[in-house]
């Protein structure tokens, strides 16, 4: 009987717990130019890490708002979280993923250890063969969306062709095609003016689950 019943909580324990369902995005941030208000598609106190992708520092935030209608951004970010994430202004581009309430331990902001910092210093770097960039034009950071990886090359093949009419540029869409590895790709595109248009286009024919790079 005893058995029982600690099989019966067991698995009530861990239905109760399991439940929770983890919301995780990529794509670019919104600055909050009029308040300090935190503003995402979730509800209003969920808990988010937020993760500056191009230089890995993150921080855990609660939301004060929701809004439905952020369009081509997926958070709305006040200015003092894009200086302590160091997020660039041009092309604010984080990975947003909630996490559970948790009274024991809270996470703070990420950072990068010491040690991390000084491995530049520990490399041997005269055996290494390096080029002078200062005397290389430096190139910009450009935005690339890309579909896929796709197993089947027949179905990477028809969004290909979707994406060539519907973008209407010849130059915009290429192909990188490796045996069961087939990916789509849109860009280079220069800034997130170029970004909103496309993503506009993707919205209407339901193309946008895609993945941003930035190279």
């Amino acid at each position: 009987m005893h058995k029982k019943i600690y099989l019966i909580f067991f698995v009530l324990s861990f239905s109760c717990t399991s439940n929770f369902s983890i919301y995780e995005k990529k794509g670019f941030a919104k600055l909050n130019n009029n308040n300090n208000k935190i503003i995402s598609p979730l509800p209003k106190g969920t808990i988010l890490k937020v993760l500056n992708i191009q230089n890995k520092e993150s921080k855990v935030i609660i939301t004060n708002d929701i809004s439905k209608n952020l369009g081509s951004r997926i958070i709305i970010l006040p200015d003092k979280i894009f200086q302590e994430l160091k997020l660039n202004k041009k092309l604010p581009l984080v990975h947003i993923q909630s996490l559970r309430q948790n009274k024991i331990f809270i996470a703070k902001k990420t950072k990068i250890y010491e040690e991390e910092k000084r491995v530049n210093k520990k490399v041997y770097i005269e055996k290494i063969n390096i080029t002078n960039l200062s005397k290389e034009k430096k190139v910009k950071d450009r935005i690339y969306l890309n579909f896929g990886p796709f197993y089947n090359k027949t179905y990477a093949n028809q969004i290909y062709k979707i994406l060539k009419i519907k973008i209407n540029s010849k130059n915009l869409v290429f192909k990188d095609y490796k045996d069961k590895n087939y990916i789509i790709s849109i860009g280079p595109l220069n800034n997130l003016k170029e970004f909103d248009k496309i993503y506009l286009k993707l919205g209407k024919i339901g193309l946008i689950g895609f993945d941003i790079k930035i190279q």
